[in-house]
């Protein structure tokens, strides 16, 4: 539209966008001038006046389009749009479009009946979303969301074929209440502590990972991890997760090599959730709270001795033999000060706790006794462990107790001995040679086992009045090893096996550091030492560092002064007089170093060896770490490395070869397989079935033992539901 030409008239202060159209800011308002006579006025933040005043200049032909552009700095496609879109709408196409899909979403309606439709009949989220046309992410969404309820196609058995690992990770992830968390029900119900403990529910699921390590559940059970806990710690607070759920994540944590709470932060809750019978896995803070609660009871000790007592009834023969020995954890905080203990695999003096072990003579933990500020093992074995082995075995019965050269007192020999127990021990300190004629080549078979040894025995008074059977081996290198016992029957080749095997307990320290986290600090509690005990003189040690460190500089001056006389030319000093006074200085040290060794040997002979800890000054006060929470989560780490053993001992050399090289290596692969999870409630099963191991030989090992262990008609934990195992085929 054409307007009568002006005068280039503008305001003070307006942005010319051209010699007749110009714009004026001020405060809150933008005007806009023609020829210096006012035409539009909106707010500063008016969008849609903005778009109406740029446009209205345009159709009254005030200034071109790219002039507006330029000027106002609009993109001339934008200004296009808008010219367009009020045209067609008038100012109401003006107003800002919400971002995001403009029209209606593709998956409603009936579209999202034929989704359904297909998922009910089996159909994957992927291959429906391809038939109907849409995204992946689309449909997904609608699952997320509540509008599309995903459905199980049945499996051969006419049970659900179960959920695959994808779907399980979408569904768990929108889960309401945090990942996995989709029993809400009795999540608030345990919230307001109206739930004693969650069922175990068992869905449908394929390729659940670690699934194997359900194959240990028949072993765990008949260990007694779940009775023992019951009949010691009766029940937990109320809550989701109660005792039966914990002592088993607990379990299955051990078997899969989870060696601490923080470690289950990189697991996926939801899988390790499908072997607990849950939603998912407790977190750190829950495993965290559930330890402290049953620490808080004190009665760790009663729980390992439930299941010694179990263990003990059902091989009775194996107890006949115990091997003791002491295990060193270091403590590497600064935080706290314990007694030092030596650590022979550092061959250091750290501070650290000794836990005494008791292994039958397999060499499976029976239990196991945390020495108070680090006891020596014949005062350990006096206090503590001789009563739990009568306890245990009974009073009438002898038991030959074996152990290193850490026990060796002929005195605490004879002691035994007139207690009713036998003993097994190597010989301590030096001894004479005996003659090569002695020995002779003695073979045989122990357990199933060819040995062979160069042995010679004698008896020899250890004590007067007291004697052993002393048997000694040649070795390669022609150096002798004694063994003394009080064993006269036993045959001379088993007393040497059964000795040597001693290692046995010492591969198992290796073994449950290695894979169980055995020497791992499982709280920082700290408790405080019995005011009477007593524990090395830590002045005493220190008057002992000063010294040796004034010897070492003495013997170093006496040397030089030795080597300084050796060296003396007697043309310049030919007497020993005058040596002296040329070196007067190196002897006045030599004597004052002297002199306080003297000081610090009379200082020292004032301190007594042992202090009782309450004597202690405050800066060497010592404290012990807190033995509950360790010894529950030892006492559950001895139960799976037990269920572990009792798996490869149902291999045999016809099931896999390499059974005795190779089998806990195989047990550990099986655990960490993953397998198909699938319930049927009218036939009563729980179906385990593990995918396949990598080779042909492990295959057939996993089928012996599904065979073994479907023969127990073993039931999970809280269900009716039998076990039952297969493998894919």
């Amino acid at each position: 539209m054409a307007i009568q030409s002006r005068l280039p008239l503008q305001p003070d202060g307006a942005h010319e966008i051209n010699d007749t159209l110009s714009v004026l800011e001020r405060k809150e308002k933008v005007a806009y001038f023609g020829g210096g006579v006012p035409l539009f006025v909106h707010g500063k933040d008016d969008e849609v006046g903005r778009r109406l005043a740029s446009l209205q200049a345009i159709a009254l032909g005030l200034a071109t389009q790219a002039e507006i552009s330029l000027g106002l700095k609009i993109d001339r496609t934008t200004l296009y749009r808008q010219g367009v879109r009020l045209r067609e709408q008038g100012i109401a196409g003006l107003v800002p479009e919400k971002p995001g899909p403009k029209g209606e979403r593709k998956l409603k309606g009936e579209c999202l009946g034929r989704a359904q439709k297909m998922l009910d009949a089996g159909a994957t989220q992927e291959e429906a979303a391809e038939k109907l046309g849409i995204g992946i992410r689309t449909l997904r969404r609608a699952v997320q969301r509540g509008s599309l309820t995903p459905r199980r196609s049945h499996g051969p058995w006419g049970v659900s074929a179960g959920s695959q690992p994808g779907e399980r990770s979408v569904e768990n992830s929108a889960a309401p209440l945090g990942v996995a968390t989709r029993r809400v029900l009795d999540r608030v119900l345990a919230r307001v502590g109206k739930l004693s403990e969650a069922a175990a529910e068992f869905e449908p699921a394929m390729a659940v990972a670690n699934a194997g390590a359900l194959m240990a559940l028949p072993a765990l059970l008949e260990s007694g991890l779940i009775d023992a806990a019951e009949s010691v710690y009766g029940r937990l607070k109320n809550g989701f997760y109660g005792l039966r759920s914990t002592v088993l994540c607990l379990g299955f944590m051990a078997l899969l090599r989870i060696k601490s709470p923080e470690r289950m932060q990189f697991e996926a809750p939801g899988e390790l959730g499908v072997l607990l019978g849950l939603d998912r896995a407790p977190e750190v803070k829950t495993i965290r709270r559930k330890l402290r609660e049953l620490s808080e009871a004190r009665i760790a000790q009663k729980f390992s001795a439930a299941l010694a007592e179990r263990w003990v009834a059902t091989s009775r023969r194996d107890v006949g033999m115990l091997y003791v020995d002491g295990h060193v954890r270091p403590y590497h905080g600064e935080k706290h000060r314990l007694t030092k203990a030596h650590v022979a695999r550092r061959n250091l003096s750290m501070q650290a706790t000794t836990d005494y072990w008791v292994n039958d003579k397999n060499a499976e933990p029976l239990f196991v006794v945390t020495g108070t500020v680090n006891e020596k093992l014949i005062s350990t074995m006096k206090g503590r462990i001789l009563p739990e082995v009568r306890r245990l075995v009974g009073r009438e019965r002898r038991v030959t107790m074996v152990f290193d050269r850490e026990g060796w007192s002929p005195k605490w020999f004879k002691e035994l001995d007139e207690q009713g127990f036998d003993v097994l021990t190597y010989r301590k300190g030096n001894y004479e040679l005996w003659p090569q004629s002695s020995f002779q080549v003695v073979r045989g078979q122990v357990e199933g086992r060819k040995v062979e040894y160069e042995l010679a025995e004698r008896t020899v008074e250890v004590r007067p009045g007291f004697k052993m059977r002393e048997v000694r081996r040649m070795r390669t290198d022609g150096k002798q090893t004694a063994v003394l016992t009080t064993r006269w029957k036993m045959p001379i080749l088993q007393v040497a096996w059964r000795m040597f095997e001693r290692w046995r307990q010492e591969n198992f320290f290796r073994y449950m550091r290695e894979h169980f986290a055995l020497d791992a600090l499982v709280d920082r509690e700290v408790g405080t030492v019995e005011a009477g005990r007593t524990v090395p003189n830590p002045k005493r040690r220190r008057l002992d560092k000063e010294l040796a460190r004034l010897r070492a500089e003495m013997r170093g001056l006496e040397g030089e002064y030795g080597q300084r006389a050796l060296d003396n030319k007697e043309s310049e000093r030919p007497t020993a007089r005058g040596f002296k006074i040329a070196n007067g200085e190196l002897g006045q040290r030599i004597r004052e170093l002297r002199a306080r060794c003297e000081e610090v040997l009379a200082r020292r002979r004032k301190e007594p060896k042992r202090v009782a800890v309450a004597e202690m000054d405050e800066e060497d006060r010592v404290v012990c770490l807190s033995p509950e929470t360790k010894h529950l989560t030892d006492t559950i780490k001895t139960v799976a490395y037990r269920a572990e053993t009792a798996l490869v001992g149902l291999l045999n050399e016809d099931a896999y070869a390499r059974t005795e090289e190779e089998g806990r290596a195989l047990i550990r692969e099986i655990l960490r397989t993953p397998a198909d999870v699938l319930p049927d409630a009218q036939a009563g099963i729980l179906r385990v079935r593990l995918h396949g191991m990598p080779n042909g030989r492990s295959n057939a090992a996993v089928e012996h033992l599904c065979k073994q262990l479907n023969a127990a008609q073993v039931r999970y934990p809280g269900t009716f539901l039998r076990l039952r195992y297969e493998t894919l085929k």
